[in-house]
C-alpha cells in the first residue's frame, strides 16, 4: 500500500493504539522547543536552580573556598543535571519506540511518517 493512500482516520486508529504516556508527555509538553509561554514554569525553575548552583560553585571555587561548601552546590547541580538529563533521554527513547510501533501498523518509514504528520496535522 502506498503510504499516500492512508486515510487521516487509519492514521487516527493507528496513533490511538500507542498514545503517549504521562512520562513523555510531561517532558514534551515542559522541556521541548515548542513549549508555550504558559507552560515554562517547570523549565525556568529547574533552569534557574541549575544556573544558580553552577555561578555559586565557580564564585565558591574562584575564591578558594572550603572544598566543602564548593561541594554542597556541587553535588546537587550533578545530581539535578544527570536526572534531568537521564529523564529526558528515556522520554525521547519512549516516544521513538512508541512512533516505531506507530510506523509498524502503518507500514511506513520514518520520512513517510513525518510527511503524514504534517499532511494531517501541519
Amino acid at each position: 500500500m502506498d503510504f499516500k493512500e492512508i486515510t487521516k482516520t487509519k492514521f487516527e486508529n493507528a496513533y490511538n493504539k500507542y498514545l503517549p504516556g504521562p512520562w513523555v508527555k510531561f517532558a514534551y509538553r515542559y522541556f521541548s522547543k515548542e513549549t508555550e509561554k504558559k507552560d515554562f514554569k517547570p523549565k525556568r525553575i529547574i533552569f534557574g536552580s541549575l544556573l544558580v548552583l553552577f555561578f555559586l560553585g565557580l564564585f565558591f571555587t574562584i575564591m578558594d573556598l572550603s572544598y566543602v561548601l564548593i561541594a554542597a552546590v556541587t553535588i546537587p547541580y550533578t545530581v539535578i543535571l544527570v536526572l534531568l538529563a537521564l529523564y529526558l533521554f528515556s522520554s525521547i527513547i519512549l516516544n521513538n519506540l512508541r512512533i516505531r510501533k506507530i510506523r509498524k501498523i502503518l507500514d511506513v518509514t520514518k520520512e513517510q511518517y513525518n510527511t503524514l504528520v504534517n499532511k494531517f496535522y501541519g
